[in-house]
Formats: structure tokens, C-alpha cells, sequence
């Protein structure tokens, strides 16, 4: 594949992007680049790897950013939440067809989203 003295570059990187690094480079549509000199020393060759090692370094620091920053954002007593009321209320009636205990539970659960609500 590529040649030896860029390993230093292709082991950090996951084995599936140096494949995908390769085969770009061989099928490039407007100028493809020839096997010899993909698995030659050659310049150009090292600057393309260490760019594609940039940027997958970068698409790392992102998703670790983006991860601490959702944790920061979620409140800790809650658990995780995407719909939200569209109402500050809401209403439960009874049809009589929910035994006790569910009743208890979920006037429970209602009263603890009304307090979560009204707290923000």
C-alpha cells in the first residue's frame, strides 16, 4: 500500500481511512495518481497522509468537545429528555380504568414534570 516510512503517519490513523486514502488517491477522477508512486517516497504522498491525520485529529477534538459540552448542558437529576410540554400544564383524567397504583405513579410523574417545567 503505502510506503513503509509512512507508517508512523498511517498507524494513527484507522485502518478504514487509509484504505479510503488510497483508493482516492489511485481512482482520483480528474488525475489519478499512479501505484508506483503511491507506494513510493514522494512529497506529495506525505503531505496528503499527514493532512488526512489533521483531519481526522480534528473530527476527533470535535466529537470530544461536542460530547463534554452535552454533559455540562444536561441537568444531572434528570434524565435525558427530548420532547418537552408544549403547555405549562398538564392535565390527566381519570376514566376509571387504571388501578391505584398506576394512578399514584403517574400523578407522581406529573406532578414532578409540572415542578421540573415551572422551575425553568
Amino acid at each position: 500500500m503505502f510506503h513503509s516510512d509512512y507508517k508512523h503517519i498511517t498507524d494513527r490513523l484507522p485502518d478504514s481511512l487509509v484504505k479510503r486514502a488510497y483508493q482516492g488517491l489511485l481512482n482520483h477522477s480528474k488525475n489519478p495518481v499512479p501505484l508506483e508512486m503511491i507506494s513510493g517516497k514522494s512529497g506529495q504522498i506525505e503531505s496528503y497522509l499527514r493532512h488526512k491525520l489533521k483531519v481526522y485529529k480534528n473530527s476527533l477534538n470535535r466529537k470530544r468537545k461536542n460530547m463534554a459540552q452535552e454533559k455540562i448542558s444536561r441537568p444531572q437529576n434528570w434524565p435525558e429528555c427530548s420532547v418537552f410540554p408544549a403547555s405549562p400544564a398538564i392535565y390527566v383524567t381519570d376514566i376509571g380504568v387504571q388501578t391505584n397504583d398506576y394512578k399514584e405513579e403517574n400523578n407522581c410523574r406529573v406532578m414532578n414534570l409540572q415542578i421540573f417545567y415551572y422551575n425553568d
